[in-house]
């Protein structure tokens, strides 16, 4: 019924917003901040995480004193 196409929306939405921040980071590395600023959730960083593909992974690093993190595909170097 209605209830399951909202539901099916909201999850999307997630996927979408999941997705979207997943490009950023294989672009370029990004603090908490910079994805929060990037996203209206509260948690994007938890998002990444639900939407990796298989062959992608988080790699978190440091500019100064702030973790960054960044998505590189997984190659059978760094898998």
């Amino acid at each position: 019924g209605r209830g399951h196409r909202t539901k099916g929306s909201r999850m999307s939405q997630h996927q979408t917003q999941g997705r979207r921040l997943i490009a950023l980071l294989k672009r370029r590395a990004c603090t908490y901040r910079e994805m929060l600023e990037a996203t209206e959730g509260y948690t994007p960083w938890r998002r990444v995480d639900e939407c990796l593909n298989p062959g992608e992974q988080i790699v978190k690093g440091k500019r100064g004193k702030w973790v960054t993190w960044r998505v590189v595909s997984a190659t059978r170097w760094t898998a």
